[in-house]
């Protein structure tokens, strides 16, 4: 059987003097107002924090990034292996769903752990989010 205690107090002196109380409680005495610790006033215990805070120093703001000379500016818009540049990023869930579908036959589980050797992963949620689109196209391809 396993018994658990939860002791609360609003700062470490109350936890102390309720954990003080448990324990008379337990041996069976009543404890004296005076044996247990009295808590801190909150102006003390204020202080006391306050003393123990240092301010942060202040941060100079970041630099400016520096623009690249050498590298030649592309002006079109980034796209992954198979082309695309407005499909949106497919989750794990999408990925393994359709995997799901196609890994009901003993040929469809072989035909994805070989797109997941393709694509240099040991499984579905370890395929980087730039490779996902073409990723979900092959997998979709060989639903077909």
């Amino acid at each position: 059987m396993s018994v658990q205690i939860v002791i609360n107090g609003e700062n470490a002196n109350e936890a102390i003097q309720e954990l003080a109380a448990l324990s008379a409680g337990i041996a069976g005495r009543s404890v004296p107002a005076e044996a247990a610790p009295a808590p801190e006033s909150p102006k003390t215990e204020r202080s006391t924090r306050a003393a123990r805070t240092k301010p942060e120093p202040t941060k100079a703001p970041p630099a400016a990034p520096r623009e690249p000379e050498d590298e030649p500016v592309n002006d079109e818009p980034e796209t992954d292996d198979s082309g695309a540049s407005d499909e949106p990023i497919p989750t794990d869930v999408e990925l393994r769903e359709i995997a799901r579908k196609i890994g009901q036959t003993s040929e469809g589980k072989a035909a994805i752990k070989e797109l997941l050797g393709k694509y240099g992963v040991p499984n579905i949620t370890a395929v980087p989010n730039e490779k996902r689109v073409a990723f979900k196209r092959d997998l979709e391809a060989l639903a077909r």
